[in-house]
Parts: C-alpha cells; structure tokens; sequence
C-alpha cells in the first residue's frame, strides 16, 4: 500500500479478503475396508469399519457397503456410456 492510498484510505486488493473455492464433496470412490485384529483381514463378515483414503472419513461396515455399491453401479454406468460413445462414433 502506498503513501497516497493511506491518505485517501483505498485499501489494495492484497487487503480485501480472499477468495473461497468452493468445497467439493468428496464422493468417497476410494473407500478400503478395516479389521480390529489382523486375523480378521479379508473376511467380510468381519471388517470393522471403511476408510475413505481421500478424506479420510470413517464409516460403519453397512453405510461403507452401501457406498461400495453405489460406486460400482457409477463405474458401470460410466462404462455404458464409454461404449455406446465408442458405437456413435464408429458409425
């Protein structure tokens, strides 16, 4: 800030707050399931709880399950939509 902006108080845009991006929700696509005891580990019945590895939030073994198959039914869609591209284009 310059001598002349103090004496007629403009303020410089380094002052004026910044800009907030928005949030994005995370989708939580990357969820891996966790075990109590390293015995349990990769039995299904037994997993304690989800870890989302990008936001790093936990959940129960039924919401992580629930969240599980919602991403499995985008990948399919995304996929349906891949291959009826890949025919419109062949045409």
């Amino acid at each position: 800030m310059g001598i002349l902006d103090k004496l007629f108080g403009r303020k410089s845009e380094a002052a004026a707050p910044a800009d907030k991006k928005p949030e994005v929700e995370c989708p939580h696509a990357a969820i891996t399931p966790r075990w109590n005891n390293a015995a349990d580990m990769g039995k299904a019945d037994l997993i304690s709880e989800y870890m989302c590895e990008s936001c790093h939030s936990s959940f129960n073994r039924e919401d992580g399950e629930k969240m599980l198959a919602l991403a499995a039914d985008r990948m399919r869609v995304s996929e349906d939509e891949r291959q009826e591209g890949m025919r419109k284009t062949e045409r």
